[in-house]
């Protein structure tokens, strides 16, 4: 009986640091980011660089891979006076993030669809609106502490739009790269 007794409260002693370490995983996180939005390719043209701001929440489908949803709004200013160009829409993918258990550093990358609305606005009129699809891709890091993250990234967004330079409206698109920085709750 004394043996059972050693043995279990062996267990205990050792299983209590050891469950501690195992981090409390949920299978949904909530994400907002900020940053830079610099537009590229055709889009580049008589646009400067704006502003970015996103949100997502993400369904952990297994741990490590996540299918999420959540909007953007980009806003930039074109070379003509009082022309603004803003871009909104949704985003649907998918984020895998890269375990690396021995530093507290995940790597994360993501792909996805977007479906957004370009608007130009001179001195808060709008002037024309147009929407389109295509995709994102990105990755970057995360520093956890604890349930919450810190995630630097970049992305790439491109979807068609008659927005973009040329008259034909399959080579016209917006195309544009994020630098930007989130916190990641998982809860």
């Amino acid at each position: 009986m004394k043996k059972l007794l050693f043995a279990a409260a062996a267990a205990a002693l050792v299983a209590g640091p050891a469950a501690a370490q195992i981090p409390h995983i949920t299978p949904f996180s909530f994400e907002g980011r900020a940053g830079v939005a610099l537009p590229t390719g055709d889009f580049n043209d008589g646009v400067d660089p704006g502003v970015e701001f996103s949100g997502s929440i993400t369904y952990h489908a297994i741990p490590l891979v996540g299918i999420y949803v959540g909007g953007t709004y980009a806003k930039f200013s074109v070379d003509e006076d009082d022309v603004d160009l803003s871009d909104a829409g949704l985003d649907v993918g998918a984020r895998i993030g890269i375990p690396t258990p021995l530093i507290p550093i995940d790597p994360w990358i993501k792909a996805g669809v977007v479906v957004h609305q370009a608007r130009v606005s001179d001195a808060g009129v709008t002037d024309h609106t147009d929407w389109g699809t295509g995709f994102e891709v990105g990755g970057g890091l995360g520093f956890g502490f604890g349930p919450v993250s810190v995630t630097p990234g970049i992305s790439y967004v491109k979807y068609n739009s008659t927005i973009g330079e040329g008259t034909d409206a399959e080579d016209a698109h917006v195309s544009y790269l994020k630098a930007d920085i989130g916190v990641r709750i998982r809860i």
